[in-house]
């Protein structure tokens, strides 16, 4: 899969509930709602550099497939996981309290899928390369 390249946010589905549910403060939340997003994902083999841009803030999380890493996830925690690979898809497993968030990028159709679950909940953001 060529994840590799710059990608522009297009849509994102269910933001404030997750955001909500993840416990960032409201004035995150409304700040984040309509700020413009951006990836450039950085690939060498199995190792990945991730830098994310959301407004003024940027941020990049360095991981190699199968090989523990810590990244940062919504409301700028950090968290361990293990990336891997599976079906096309990266895909990682984040202890959130009693409960794990499942997270899942993929290509579909051209466009960049990330996929954010925490039990019933879950954040869809849709990027196209630019």
């Amino acid at each position: 899969m060529d994840f590799a390249g710059t990608w522009i946010l297009t849509e994102q589905k269910g933001y404030e509930d997750f955001m909500k549910l993840m416990g960032v403060p409201e004035q995150y939340i409304a700040a984040g709602k309509n700020a413009p997003v951006s990836l450039v994902i950085d690939c060498d083999g199995q190792k990945f550099a991730v830098t994310t841009t959301t407004g003024t803030k940027s941020w990049t999380d360095n991981f190699e497939v199968g090989k523990p890493a810590q990244i940062c996830g919504p409301g700028q925690r950090q968290l361990d996981t293990v990336v891997n690979l599976v079906d096309g898809k990266l895909t990682g497993e984040y202890e959130m309290g009693p409960v794990k968030m499942l997270a899942c990028r993929e290509l579909v159709d051209g466009q960049l899928h990330d996929i954010l679950s925490l039990g019933t909940t879950t954040f869809r953001r849709i990027f196209a390369r630019q």
